[in-house]
Order: C-alpha cells, then structure tokens, then sequence
C-alpha cells in the first residue's frame, strides 16, 4: 500500500535603609517598640509593632512612614525577585498612605524615592553584569530582583521592567529543561506591562514576547503582538540618536534625500530625516571645548523602524561617519515572520498564504519565506505550487535538510496521487472484465510515466536531507522512510535495500548508503 509523506512542516527561541523623614516615636509605645526591633534587626517583631500603632490611630503618618523604612529593611533579608519586589511594593503604598495624611511630606517622599531608585538600578546593572561575566543562574535572579525593586519605586519608570524580564531570561536559560521553560513563561506578564507602559517599546520586547506565547502554544496571542509591533514599529520616523557622555556638544553634516544640512547639538539628541529611503548618513565631530570635552564619548546610531541599522563612537575629536543604505534594510523581517508563522499555528492558512505571496514579491531572495510557503502549500496537497516554492528555496539555501526534505515530500506525495488515480484506472478495467480502448491504455500509460518521473525527482532532494541530517540527525528517519518508497516506486531493489534499516529507525544503513554528510 502506497502512503503519503507528511511535510515537516518546521516553521522557522540589599538596599540600606531609609532614613526617617520626620518626627519621633516616643509618644506612642508601639512605635517605640518597633524601632528597638528594628536596631536589632527583627523585622518581623517592629512590623507588627508599627501596624499596631496604626491599628490605634489609622492616620498616623509617622507610622506608615517607618512603616516603609521597614519593609524596605526586610527586603535586604531575601534574595527572592518576587519577595524583594513586593517589599518595596508595600513600602510605596505605606508612604502613600503618610502623605495622605500629611502632604507635607510628599516632597521628602519624592527625594527618597529618587535616590532609592538610582540606587536600586544601580545595583541591578552591577549585579547584571557580574551575571555575564560568571554565568551563574543566582546573580541573574539577584539582578531580578534589585530592577524588580526600582520598577516598584518609579511604576512609571519602564526601563527597570525590561531589565527584570531581560535578567529573568537569563537566569530560566541557564536553568534549562521544563524548569526553565516555565520560568520563561512567567516573564511574559513583565514584557506585557512594560509594552502598555513605553512610549516606544523595543523590538526586541516586541519578539521575545511573540516567541514566549508561542512557546506556550497561544498563537492568538503572539499573532496580536506581532501585529501591533509591526503597526508601531513600520510608523516610527527614521533618525540619529546622539549620546554619549552628558552635554557633549557636536556639530555634524546629514545627507539625505538629496540634500545635505549642518546641525549641531549637545548630548543626549536626536535627529529626525525627512527620508527613510536610499542612502543616508552623518559625519559627527565633538566641538573643542577644553579638556572636558576632549575626554567626553559621543555615540551616534542610525534608526529605522524602531531598529539600530548603523552606529559608531569616539572619544577623541576625530569626525565618526554613521551612514547606511535604507533602501536595502529589513529590520522588520523577522516580526514579519513571526506574524506569518502565527497566523498559520491559528488555522488562517488563506490569510497566511497570503501574506507569505506579498513578502515573496517584497523580497523574492529570501530562502525563509519561500520555504514557509511551500510548506504550507505542501500540507494543504497543493503539490506542483508547493515543488516550485520549496525548489526556490532549496537553491537559494541547499544546504539545510528541512528545505530539501520538503521538496522530496512534494514531488512524492504528487507521485502517490498519481498512483492512486493509475490504480483506479486499472482496477476499473478490470472490473468489467476486458481489455482497455486505445485511449485508456495510452491515459495509464501516460499516468505511470509521470508517476515514476515524479518518484524519481524524489530522490535527489531526500538523498541529500538524509546526508545533511548526518548519522543521528533530526530529519535522517524521515528522510530514509520516503527514500524507501521513493525506490520502491521505481523498482531501484537494491537502493530500497540499502536504506530499509535506517526507515525503521536504525541507526544506520543496510549496507553503509550514503555519506553522513556535513
């Protein structure tokens, strides 16, 4: 019995202690009592000493004030993320609540935050580096926690959200296995709040996020952050970012359109273009301003579409060219890839054969998009479109198994309809029991001469998935399976032979077959 070959289908993952704000706790036992537990470092015991204070007098801003103090000291004790977090979390809620009662102290308030929030991120990016420098889970998950902590101090601040994410991230990378998956997947309501709260969220938010509900097998949702990435993304305005280090000043020569025009500055700036087409580009010199400048760093990057496309920096007072052809950029590419990919996990194949027909004609060179849509045409039995899709693809990447097998799959899955109609051409002379007209017999013939052709076209393809797969890899069983109905079908013993033991899952051929491939 003849069988179809099924596609692949592989659509290409502790701070210090505030200082009291005002007043005294010696009228009030409870407070008293929380300030010696405080000394003595017991948390716990000055906590519910304070909430008994408030207990007494729920308007006591003194109370809530030290209130925070204590929170934020208690999170200096744990090296949890979400503990750490939380902490400070109630810490800020607590002084809210004592400048409710006492609006005088919002501004002492607002300086504290201040500087517990430079200090907390500070000590994120300490501890974020010392993570890659030694790769180990704990320091990530410590980085975690102190950009948890900044991002509880300023809600509004979304810097420090995506720098817990992006530590996150690490730390569930090195964990690895099931552990790690899932804690990958508890960063996406972090990403999720720092993309309703940026102005201009970052690309890289934008496709971590889709690649994270994909992973938790939600399409839906990742085919939705795609799109609003794309939306945002496609609309933001091509220009240069100036930085550096602070109130450099600079003077440049931007070309673009056609025209050329002098600007000049100080860090950090930007510089809208009129043009986000062709090529642009910017040559920046720091103005002499004494020793300061001479020793300042500007930094100069080129972006469209929300993404960096050129940079470059200098330190002495030599002129820096940041230029790029836009003409030739796809920044989007990969966004726009996962869209598509997220529409097919959806069941809109219409909608994603679609959108892959549009990106061809966009970019008719990309091996990636070729291949995705004749996959797709593949499983959807759309045989001669899906071969001339996947053969594009095969030429302009030849060397990845997943492309070639595909292609084989094509051409043998149009084989075995073939078959099937030869069959039933067959059968039905037979049944009336007589020998077939002129015209028949020429239709069966023709049928086994495409059947065969079509078989043997097969074979090159699915030859070479099976030698780039190598002895032990992912696509060598698939490959040998088709190889060996492929062989069948053109009566090639000997060859159908030599892979029969690697189709049944061995770990090698019958009689060595082919090379293992590079």
């Amino acid at each position: 019995m003849t069988t179809r070959q099924s596609a692949l289908f592989a659509l290409v993952l502790g701070s210090l202690g505030l200082v009291a704000l005002s007043g005294c706790s010696a009228g009030n036992p409870n407070m008293s009592a929380a300030e010696d537990a405080m000394e003595q470092e017991s948390y716990e015991r000055a906590l519910a000493n304070v909430d008994s204070a408030i207990a007494q007098d729920s308007a006591n801003a003194e109370a809530y004030t030290m209130k925070a103090r204590i929170l934020r000291q208690m999170a200096d004790s744990t090296m949890s993320p979400d503990e750490y977090k939380q902490r400070y979390q109630q810490a800020r809620a607590a002084e809210e609540k004592a400048v409710e009662f006492d609006p005088s102290r919002r501004s002492d308030v607002e300086n504290q935050r201040e500087l517990a929030f430079i200090q907390e991120y500070q000590r994120g990016a300490d501890a974020f580096n010392q993570a890659q420098r030694s790769s180990q889970k704990s320091e990530y998950m410590r980085a975690a926690a102190y950009f948890g902590a900044a991002s509880a101090i300023q809600p509004d601040s979304t810097g420090p959200i995506l720098n817990e994410a992006f530590a996150r991230l690490q730390a569930a990378r090195l964990e690895g296995g099931d552990q790690g998956m899932q804690e990958m997947s508890s960063v996406i309501p972090i990403l999720e709040r720092y993309l309703d709260r940026a102005e201009e969220p970052s690309k890289n938010a934008y496709t971590i996020l889709a690649q994270l509900h994909r992973q938790d097998d939600r399409p839906e949702k990742a085919l939705e952050v795609t799109e609003r990435a794309l939306d945002d993304l496609s609309s933001r305005p091509t220009h240069f970012r100036v930085q550096g280090t602070r109130g450099v000043s600079y003077t440049a020569t931007i070309e673009s359109g056609g025209s050329s025009r002098q600007v000049e500055g100080t860090t950090p700036d930007r510089i809208p273009l009129s043009t986000s087409d062709g090529t642009v580009s910017g040559t920046f010199r720091k103005q002499d301003g004494g020793k300061k400048q001479t020793k300042g760093r500007l930094q100069v990057s080129l972006f469209t579409q929300g993404t960096e496309v050129a940079n470059d920096q200098t330190t002495a007072l030599e002129e820096i060219t940041v230029s790029e052809d836009l003409s030739s950029a796809t920044p989007l590419a990969e966004l726009q890839n996962q869209r598509l990919n997220a529409l097919n996990s959806t069941g809109n194949t219409e909608e994603a054969m679609q959108a892959y027909r549009q990106q061809i004609e966009n970019d008719p060179e990309n091996a990636r998009y070729r291949y995705n849509y004749g996959s797709l045409l593949l499983n959807t039995d759309r045989y001669d479109e899906a071969a001339e899709q996947l053969s594009e693809a095969v030429d302009l990447d030849p060397d990845d198994p997943k492309k070639q097998y595909n292609l084989g799959a094509a051409y043998l899955n149009k084989g075995v309809v073939l078959q099937d109609s030869l069959v039933s051409a067959r059968d039905s002379v037979m049944a009336e029991n007589r020998e077939p007209t002129e015209e028949e017999a020429q239709m069966i013939k023709n049928l086994d001469d495409q059947r065969r052709q079509l078989f043997q076209n097969a074979i090159p393809p699915l030859e070479r998935a099976r030698q780039l797969s190598g002895p032990n890899g992912e696509y060598r069983q698939n490959a040998c399976s088709a190889l060996l109905q492929a062989y069948v079908q053109t009566e090639q013993t000997e060859k159908a032979e030599e892979v029969k033991q690697c189709a049944s899952g061995g770990t090698g051929d019958s009689t060595g077959g082919a090379s293992s491939g590079n």
